[in-house]
């Protein structure tokens, strides 16, 4: 449940569920590793907005290929309002094939951001490189509770990893409205990759300092990662959403990742 709007279309936690299986393909099924992120970012907004701005430090531990944990602190500015978040994350293998992963956050500010939310996913390896997901989370604003769900299916082929994913979320008790999104990623050895997302719908997102709003919404990026060192890499991540009858956001990140091996 990171930035980049979230949950629905960039998947942070989908994406960190998916990974560990291209790793056991790049590099076995010892992958003991810690990591520490340091990142920031912007957006521009159009209308004469305010630029939003983000910062965030992620320490995380991956214990297995399939199981690991990460904790991220976070410092938003929205509509001139900062806020900070809390983010904790935790997968790990429920069989030879399942994997679970839960979601936590929590904001003592909660001025624009949810003050608190929680996410869980089951993620399924199939044969011949399938795989699917389903995903359901709920967040809390201040005066709105936020409740959403996604399905993803993806096929894995060399070091291509292709998806798809309806992301139905509902406001409050208004009706549920519906993302739909696709990706592909390419992957580089153990450590590179870039990925490059599409998606088009409705979706739930805190687009007011009043609180989240049901928006219609096209959006278009990429990120990906770029060892420099062997301990050390750079991420990064640019994407414009067009929020109907709203505003249009474009979002630049970038960040440095140092990892133990």
């Amino acid at each position: 449940m990171t930035h980049m709007s979230p949950s629905a279309r960039f998947g942070a936690l989908a994406l960190s569920l998916l990974l560990p299986r291209v790793a056991v393909v790049a590099q076995g099924a010892s992958t003991r590793i810690a990591t520490v992120e340091v990142r920031a970012g912007r957006d521009a907004l159009s209308e004469g907005i305010s630029p939003w701005q983000d910062q965030g430090v992620t320490l995380g531990l991956r214990a297995s290929t399939r199981t690991g944990v990460s904790v991220t602190a976070e410092r938003m500015e929205r509509f001139g309002l900062d806020d900070q978040r809390l983010q904790g994350e935790l997968s790990f293998a429920l069989g030879r094939r399942l994997t679970l992963g839960v979601e936590g956050e929590v904001s003592t500010t909660h001025q624009v951001v949810a003050k608190d939310g929680g996410a869980a996913q089951l993620h399924l390896s199939l044969p011949g490189g399938w795989g699917v997901a389903a995903r359901g989370s709920m967040r809390r604003y201040t005066a709105v509770e936020v409740q959403g769900a996604s399905f993803s299916l993806e096929r894995y082929w060399g070091n291509f990893l292709a998806s798809y994913s309806a992301a139905p979320v509902r406001l409050a008790d208004a009706p549920v409205v519906t993302t739909h999104s696709a990706r592909l990623s390419r992957f580089f050895g153990a450590r590179g990759s870039v990925t490059v997302m599409g998606a088009s719908g409705k979706e739930v997102e805190a687009l007011a300092a009043a609180g989240p709003l049901v928006a219609a919404v096209r959006a278009a990026g990429a990120w990906g990662v770029i060892p420099v060192a062997p301990h050390l890499a750079l991420t990064w991540g640019a994407d414009v959403t067009r929020y109907e009858g709203l505003f249009t956001r474009r979002h630049v990140s970038l960040g440095a990742r140092v990892s133990s091996r």
